[in-house]
């Protein structure tokens, strides 16, 4: 997946505004993310859950280990 570097720029941005305008012992990783959500939906990006099928992870067998010594 490419991310485009506006929607790179716009959350740096964001995230430097949180820090810079939200005491220390109030920051947290929730208001970073809320900030730059708001920040990219102020700039025109979408953000909408991926509802595209998508297949499971395959599972390999677990090969058991023996000790040989």
């Amino acid at each position: 997946m490419t991310i485009p570097l506006a929607a790179i720029a716009v959350i740096a941005a964001a995230l430097d505004d949180y820090r810079l305008t939200t005491p220390e012992a109030t920051a947290t990783p929730h208001g970073a993310a809320e900030r730059a959500a708001k920040y990219l939906i102020a700039s025109g990006y979408a953000i909408t859950p991926d509802t595209r099928p998508t297949q499971a992870p395959r599972r390999t067998p677990r090969t058991r280990q023996t000790d040989q010594s």
